[in-house]
C-alpha cells in the first residue's frame, strides 16, 4: 500500500511539472527535481525456538501499520522479506505467529507462538539480518506492551539474564548434530535459546505454553526490580501467571538452576561432563573436574593420555554487555579413567553479591580439536576473605582496547590456605598466591621468571626477570615466597590469628629486577601503595 501511493504522488508531480511547461511559450520555470522512488531491500533471517518452520513473518511499525509480508518461513526457520528503504528509518517490529518446530528439551513436535523483535529505526540496511528468539520476544514486549524505552528494556533483560539479546546473532540448535561445526557465537545463541525450553519444561510449562512464558517473564521485569532477584514471578499488582495456566512465571533462581543443569555436551564421537569441585562454584580460584568419553563405538570409552595444551584445552571467556574478556587458567592433571581436574582462576563472579549481573561465563573445552561449551553461574566468594588483589606496573605498561598506554595489570590470586603440616588447631599455615599478568584482554599468563610480556596491541614487550614476591601478616617483617615455577609462590609456617572472626591482614609484595609493582601504578612508598593485602579470616 506504502508503495502505491508514493507511485501516485511520483506520477502527480510530473504531470503537473509537465502542465506547467505547457502553459506559456514565453514563461521559463525551474526545473522540477521527482522525488526518490522507494527501493524494495532484502532483509533474511530465522525465526528461532529452535527451528519454526512454517511460520507467518510480518514486519511492522509500532502504530501496528504493515510494511512488509507476511512471508512464510521455511523448514529450517529462515525467512527472506523484501521492505521498502523508507520504512528501514522507523521503528519496526518483527513478528512471527504460528509454524512448527521440534522443542530442543523434550524434542517433541509443538506448534509455535508469537515471537517477535524491536529494531531501532536506521540500524537496517539492505542484505541484513533479523534473528528472532526467546530473547528479542521478551526484549520487543517490554517496549511494545509495557512501554519501556529500548534502553530501559535491554537493562531490564540484562539484569535477569546477564547478557542482550542480539538479533544479528544467527543461532543454531545445539540438540542437532549439525550444529557440531557452527562457530562459538551461534553455540552461545542457541544455548541461550535451548535454556527457555529447559526452563519451561522444569516449571511444568509444555512447548506450546513456552510462548506465553516469555509474555510472562516481559510482564514480570516491567515494573521495578529486586537487585537480588530480577524475575520475582510477580509484577506491581501480584503474581504474574503464564497465559491461561495456574504455572507462575519463573523466577530468577529457577532461571540460573536451570543454566547450571547443562553439565553434559556432546560433539563428533564424544561426550564431556563438567563438575565443578569448588564449594558455592566461586571466582577466584576455581576448580572443576572433566569426565570425556569416546562414543563412536555407540558406547562410553575414557580418553586417556591427553596433553595438557595440546590434545586438551580450556579456554574461559567472559562476555559483558559492552566487552569480552578471557581469564588466567592454572593447571590440568589427569586423574585416570578419562577424569581430568581443571584450575582456572576466575577474574570476576556471573552476579554481585547483591544480585546485579556481570556477563555470562563461556567454558569453551577442546579434546583434539572438537570443541563442547558449558556456561556456569560462577558465584561471588565471601568478602571476608579475599581470593583476587591486584597490583600494577609503573614503567610496565601496556597499551588498553581504547589505544591508551596505562600501567600492567598483575592480578594476585589466593591459591591455597592450609595448617601447616596438613594438620589443624595451630596457627601456622601455608599460603600461596598465583599471579598472572594483564597482556590483553585475551591473554593472563601465569607469571614466569624470566619471561617477555607482550603489551596489549602494539605496546613494547615488558622483560621480566629478578621476581620476587613477598609477604606480611599483620603488619609483621616480610618473608620472601618460594617460585614453583608455574606462576605460584609459596610461603610457610605464617603466623596468624585464629580468632573467631578475625580478619587477617596478608601484604603481599611484587618486584622485579626493573621495579616494585604498586597499587595505583606511581612510584612506590613504602607502606603506602608497594603492597595488596588479602583479608583472611579463619573458620
Amino acid at each position: 500500500m506504502e508503495l502505491q501511493n508514493l507511485l501516485r504522488f511520483t506520477f502527480l508531480c510530473c504531470s503537473i511539472a509537465t502542465l506547467a511547461a505547457c502553459s506559456s511559450a514565453d514563461s521559463v520555470t525551474a526545473p522540477v527535481t521527482p522525488p526518490t522512488t522507494p527501493t524494495a531491500v532484502t532483509i533474511s533471517g530465522s525465526i528461532f525456538a529452535s527451528d519454526v518452520g512454517g511460520a507467518t513473518v510480518t514486519v511492522k511499525k509500532t502504530d501496528g501499520t504493515t510494511v512488509a509480508g507476511p512471508v512464510p518461513t521455511n523448514s529450517d526457520g529462515t525467512y527472506s522479506i523484501d521492505i521498502l528503504d523508507t520504512a528501514l528509518t522507523s521503528d519496526l517490529v518483527f513478528e512471527s505467529t504460528g509454524g512448527g518446530f521440534v522443542d530442543e528439551e523434550t524434542q517433541v513436535n509443538a506448534t509455535a507462538g508469537s515471537m517477535s523483535a524491536f529494531i531501532e529505526g536506521g540500524t537496517l540496511a539492505a542484505g541484513d539480518s533479523v534473528h528472532v528468539t526467546p530473547g528479542t520476544t521478551i526484549h520487543e514486549n517490554l517496549i511494545t506492551d509495557h512501554g519501556k524505552t529500548p534502553a530501559e528494556a535491554q537493562t531490564a533483560f540484562f539484569n535477569a539474564f546477564a547478557y542482550n539479546p542480539d538479533f544479528t546473532m544467527d543461532p543454531v540448535d545445539i540438540t542437532d548434530p549439525a550444529s557440531l561445526t557452527a562457530d562459538d557465537a551461534a553455540k552461545l545463541a542457541g544455548w541461550r535459546a535451548a535454556v527457555f525450553s529447559r526452563l519451561a519444561d522444569t516449571i511444568n510449562v509444555t512447548p506450546e505454553q513456552m510462548f506465553d512464558m516469555f509474555a510472562a517473564i516481559a510482564q514480570d521485569l516491567s515494573d521495578i526490580p529486586d537487585p537480588q532477584m530480577p524475575m520475582d514471578g510477580m509484577d506491581a499488582s501480584g503474581a504474574v501467571l503464564i497465559g491461561t495456566t495456574v504455572v507462575n512465571s519463573p523466577t530468577t533462581t529457577d532461571y540460573l538452576g536451570t543454566t547450571a543443569s547443562f553439565t553434559t555436551a556432546d560433539t563428533a564421537n564424544l561426550q564431556v561432563t563438567y563438575t565443578p569441585l569448588t564449594t558455592n562454584n566461586v571466582h577466584g580460584k576455581n576448580t572443576f573436574k572433566l569426565t570425556i568419553m569416546d562414543t563412536s563405538g555407540g558406547g562410553a570409552t575414557p580418553v586417556t593420555g591427553l596433553v595438557p595444551g595440546t590434545d586438551l584445552k580450556v579456554m574461559p571467556m567472559m562476555y559483558m554487555a559492552d566487552r569480552n574478556h578471557a581469564t588466567p587458567m592454572g593447571g590440568i592433571t589427569e586423574l585416570g579413567n578419562g577424569e581430568y581436574e581443571v584450575t582456572a582462576y576466575y577474574l570476576m563472579p556471573s552476579r554481585m553479591m547483591d544480585g546485579t549481573a556481570m556477563g555470562t561465563w563461556d567454558l569453551k573445552v577442546m579434546v583434539n580439536m572438537k570443541s563442547v561449551h558449558f556456561y556456569p553461574n560462577i558465584n561471588m566468594a565471601m568478602m571476608s576473605n579475599t581470593v583476587r588483589v591486584q597490583l600494577k606496573g609503573v614503567a610496565d605498561t601496556i597499551i588498553d582496547m581504547n589505544g591508551l598506554e596505562v600501567a600492567r595489570p598483575y592480578n594476585l590470586f589466593r591459591d591455597n590456605l592450609a595448617p601447616t603440616g596438613g594438620g589443624g588447631g595451630g596457627s601456622t599455615y601455608d599460603f600461596d598466591v598465583f599471579i598472572a599478568p594483564m597482556e590483553t584482554m585475551m591473554s593472563f599468563p601465569a607469571l614466569l621468571d624470566p619471561m617477555m610480556l607482550m603489551s596489549g596491541m602494539g605496546g613494547t614487550p615488558y622483560n621480566v626477570s629478578g621476581v620476587v614476591v613477598e609477604a606480611s601478616v599483620n603488619g609483621g617483617s616480610y618473608a620472601t615466597g618460594t617460585d614453583n615455577g608455574d606462576g605460584t609462590w609459596s610461603f610457610s609456617a605464617l603466623n596468624l590469628n585464629t580468632t573467631p572472626g578475625f580478619s587477617n591482614k596478608i601484604r603481599v609484595k611484587l618486584t622485579d629486577s626493573n621495579e616494585v609493582k604498586t597499587t595505583d601504578g606511581l612510584t612506590a612508598q613504602a607502606g603506602v601503595n608497594d603492597s595488596a593485602t588479602f583479608s583472611v579470616a579463619l573458620p
